[in-house]
């Protein structure tokens, strides 16, 4: 169950109520209220940034995985993974902008 609330929830709520309109008037909750951070996760990147990044990250990976092939390093092999990781992020991230 999803606990997070909008601002304008919140002030139809509070205007609902009498206490709440008393507090508002005293208080200026309105404008307290309108300083909240948003309860929607602000979008970080678009969804032709987050090609590029894919991009660039396959392109990493396919020269480590190529360099890997012909002599075998573990520290090639520690990026590697860590780039697979970081793909994947990037991955969910452009699926999550899709819904």
């Amino acid at each position: 169950m999803d606990d997070l609330i909008s601002r304008q929830m919140l002030l139809e709520y509070i205007h609902g109520e009498p206490v709440g309109r008393l507090l508002c008037d005293k208080y200026n909750l309105d404008g307290l209220i309108k300083h909240f951070p948003s309860a929607q996760p602000e979008q970080r990147y678009t969804e032709e940034e987050l090609r590029v990044f894919a991009h660039g990250i396959s392109l990493s990976l396919l020269s480590k995985r190529s360099a890997q092939h012909w002599q075998y390093d573990e520290d090639t092999a520690t990026e590697i993974k860590f780039l697979e990781r970081l793909y994947e992020k990037v991955g969910a991230d452009m699926r999550g902008k899709q819904k």
